[in-house]
C-alpha cells in the first residue's frame, strides 16, 4: 500500500478503532489503556505514512501493533507470572481469530450503544461494573423489580442482534 490520505486514513480510524480498542481491552482488561494503546499505534502508523514507510496490509498490521503494545503495557505493569500465565492462554487463537473475535465484539457493542439510554446504563453497571440488582436499584433510585425488568429487555434485544449476525455470517434463515 502506498502512502494513504489524510481521508483514507480518516475513514481506516473510523472502521477500525472501536475493534482495535476491543481488542486491546482483552489483554490491558483497562478501558483507558485500551484507548491509550490504540490511539498510539494510529499516531505511529500516521508517523510511517509521514515519512513514506509503506505498510501491505493496513488491518492486520494495526491488530499485530495494538497486540504487541499491550503486551509490553502489561509486562510493565502486572506480576510476571500473571503475565506469563496469560500469554500462554492467548497462544491458543489465531490472530484471524482473534481479528473475528474482536470485530464480533465491536458489533455487540453497537448493540449495546442502541439500548435505550436507562437501559443500558442498567445493563452496563450490571455486565460491565459488576452491581447486583439491588446495588443498581439503590444507585439509581429505582425498584428492584424495575432493573429486573429492564435487563430482561436488554437481554433479549441482543440476544435479537445476535441472532441475525449469527443468521448473517453463516446464511441460516
Amino acid at each position: 500500500m502506498a502512502t494513504i490520505s489524510s481521508g483514507e486514513f480518516e475513514r481506516i480510524f473510523k472502521e477500525l478503532y472501536k475493534p482495535l480498542c476491543l481488542f486491546a481491552l482483552r489483554f490491558t482488561e483497562k478501558t483507558e489503556d485500551a484507548e491509550d494503546v490504540v490511539q498510539q499505534v494510529f499516531a505511529d502508523v500516521w508517523d510511517k505514512n509521514v515519512n513514506h514507510v509503506v505498510i501491505a496490509n493496513i488491518k492486520s498490521y494495526l491488530f499485530q501493533a495494538v497486540r504487541n503494545r499491550s503486551l509490553t503495557l502489561i509486562a510493565q505493569s502486572t506480576d510476571m507470572q500473571q503475565t506469563t500465565e496469560f500469554l500462554a492462554d492467548l497462544e491458543d487463537t489465531s490472530e484471524e481469530e482473534q481479528m473475528y473475535q474482536a470485530e464480533r465484539d465491536a458489533r455487540l457493542w453497537s448493540a449495546i450503544d442502541g439500548l435505550p439510554a436507562e437501559r443500558k446504563k442498567i445493563f452496563l453497571l450490571s455486565k460491565r461494573d459488576g452491581l447486583k440488582y439491588q446495588e443498581i436499584a439503590d444507585e439509581l433510585h429505582l425498584s428492584v423489580k424495575t432493573v429486573e425488568n429492564q435487563m430482561g429487555k436488554a437481554l433479549k434485544a441482543l440476544r435479537e442482534t445476535a441472532k441475525r449476525i449469527y443468521c448473517f455470517l453463516f446464511g441460516v434463515a
